[in-house]
This record gives structure tokens, C-alpha cells and sequence, in this order.
């Protein structure tokens, strides 16, 4: 059965059309997905990665619709094409063609320099959560020895990953993720030096992570002075997974491998809390965590 040169462009548009409005539907569904309670009345508290979870999510849609785009953007262009030589009633010229696919090139061009854009920027988001997992997961071990564990504390225009509270002290930990090369030399390039004031990778220096850290320590202490009305120095922790640290230098914070947590805690020298004053510190801590709605993603958390 052959369809008529009149029906064809007609049926191209509809058909692209459909496919527009399946999408749409599509994320309707999701939206409405999300809008179901669930069963639990209270909120619960944060989880490693929370923030980097939700900006997962948003690069994910976005990704989504990049690649939808690069999908359609042709079937939309060849059919608009059809169309205006059917309605023209003029024969196909070469330099309409021409005209036609540069355009058609240029979003084809466009969407896909975004959604590399969105890619790469998902690789290294993905890796700081994965980091943030596996540092969480061997900080979570602690609680059985007593201390306290919060993930992804809410703070003025930024988090801190973990906050560890116990009879030693308070800690504030911040996670660096970072890939490593691939080379025949493993071992040598798993070695990460610090020399009290900086971190040196095999590919590089890194001069930010540790003044990040410090200032954050610096801003949780404040904060709870002022929560519990006594002033609390909070230390500063590096926790970089999957490297090995090497110390060349007495000075400076601590920078650990994660799977060194058990033995860093055990051998730190305490700035003992009293049991009194590890409840106001925790309370205070659980009010700032503990804001994730049963039910809900990570984005519709971050965005109440």
C-alpha cells in the first residue's frame, strides 16, 4: 500500500508529534510519582551524598532531554523540510537542501556539545558521591563504639560531609574524591603526600582541600557555640578514599584513608566531652540533618 505524496508530510509531523507528547506524558507520570506520600510522619535524616544526589538527579533530566533532542531534532527538520516543498510546490533545490541541513547541523551541534557538557560534569559528580558513600559507609562503623555520625550537614552556602561527635571531640570530615591515572605503575600512583600545608597528586597539587576543610571546622565550631551557649573546637578531617596517604611533615590536620578511621579515633588525642554536653551537641545536630521528607528524592529534599 502506497501513501499518498499529500498524506506523507501530514503523517511525519503527527507521528513527531506523538513522540513529543509521549514524553510529555512520560514525565507527568514521574511528576506525579513524587507527589505520593508516603507512609512515615517523621522526617528522616541525611544520607552520604545527599546534595551530590540531587544534582545527580537534575543532570540526569537534563541528559534525558539532550538526548530526546538530538533524536528528534532530525525527524523534526526532515519533516518541516517535506512539508515546505509540498506547500512551495516547488521542485527540491540544492540550495534549499543545503540551507536546510547547516541549520539542522547547527541544534543537532548545539545539543550535542551539551550533553557532553552534562556528561562530563556527571562523571565527576558521580565520583564525589561514590566517594562520599564509601566514606560514610566506614564512618557509619563507628557508631558502634559510641560516636555520632551525620551526613551532608546543611550549612550557610554549603555542606559539610560528615560530622563526627564522641567523647574525644567533635569532628568535621571532608571527603576528596579523586580518580586515579591509568598506568602500569599502580602503586606509585595510589600515593598521595601531604606536607602539613597542601596535597600532592602524582598529576598535581591541590591547594584547596585543605583550607576547605579548615574552614569549615571553623564555622561548625562558631555555630554550635552558639546553638549551646559554650564555645567547642570542632577539628578539621581529609578523608580521601582509595589513596594512600603519605605524611611528610608533623604539622597540619589529619588527612586519612578511610579504612584508617577506626585506628585514628582510637589513638586521637581527646578534647573530652562530657555525656551532658554530647546530647545538646547532637540535638542540635539532629535538628539541622533531619530534614528529608519521607517518600521524597533527593531533589524535592534540597529544594524545600
Amino acid at each position: 500500500m502506497r501513501i499518498s505524496p499529500v498524506l506523507f508530510p501530514a503523517i511525519l509531523l503527527a507521528g513527531i508529534a506523538l513522540l513529543y507528547l509521549a514524553i510529555l506524558y512520560l514525565f507527568r507520570v514521574s511528576y506525579k510519582l513524587k507527589k505520593r506520600r508516603a507512609p512515615f510522619t517523621n522526617k528522616l535524616l541525611r544520607s552520604p551524598g545527599h546534595s551530590l544526589l540531587a544534582k545527580l538527579d537534575d543532570l540526569n533530566e537534563e541528559i534525558l532531554f539532550c538526548f530526546c533532542a538530538l533524536f528528534l531534532t532530525p525527524l523534526f527538520f526532515y519533516s518541516a523540510f517535506i512539508t515546505h516543498l509540498y506547500f512551495k510546490g516547488s521542485k527540491l533545490n540544492p540550495a534549499d537542501v543545503i540551507l536546510w541541513v547547516i541549520i539542522c547541523l547547527g541544534f543537532i551541534t548545539y545539543f550535542l556539545v551539551k550533553s557532553l557538557k552534562f556528561l562530563r560534569k556527571r562523571r565527576l559528580v558521580r565520583l564525589g558521591y561514590e566517594g562520599e558513600i564509601a566514606v560514610g559507609q566506614e564512618l557509619n562503623q563507628l557508631m558502634l563504639e559510641g560516636h555520632h555520625i551525620y551526613h551532608d550537614f546543611p550549612a550557610e552556602n554549603f555542606n559539610i560531609d560528615h560530622i563526627v561527635v564522641g567523647k574525644t571531640g567533635i569532628f568535621a570530615v571532608e571527603t576528596k574524591a579523586r580518580s586515579k591515572s591509568v598506568t602500569t605503575n599502580r602503586q606509585n600512583d595510589a600515593i598521595v603526600e601531604y606536607n602539613g600545608k597542601f596535597l600532592v597528586f602524582p598529576h598535581g597539587d591541590d591547594f584547596k582541600t585543605i583550607d576547605q576543610a579548615q574552614r569549615q571546622a571553623s564555622w561548625l565550631s562558631k555555630w554550635i557555640g552558639n546553638a549551646i551557649g559554650k564555645e567547642i573546637a570542632a577539628r578539621a578531617i581529609v578523608a580521601i578514599p582509595g589513596w594512600f596517604v603519605k605524611r611528610t611533615s608533623a604539622e597540619g590536620i589529619a588527612v586519612v584513608n578511610p579504612k584508617q578511621f577506626p585506628s585514628f579515633f582510637k589513638h586521637v588525642k581527646p578534647r573530652p566531652l562530657s555525656d551532658e554536653m554530647i546530647t545538646r551537641i547532637v540535638h542540635q545536630l539532629d535538628q539541622k540533618c533531619r530534614d528529608v521528607e519521607p517518600g521524597s528524592t533527593a531533589h524535592d529534599s534540597e529544594q524545600s
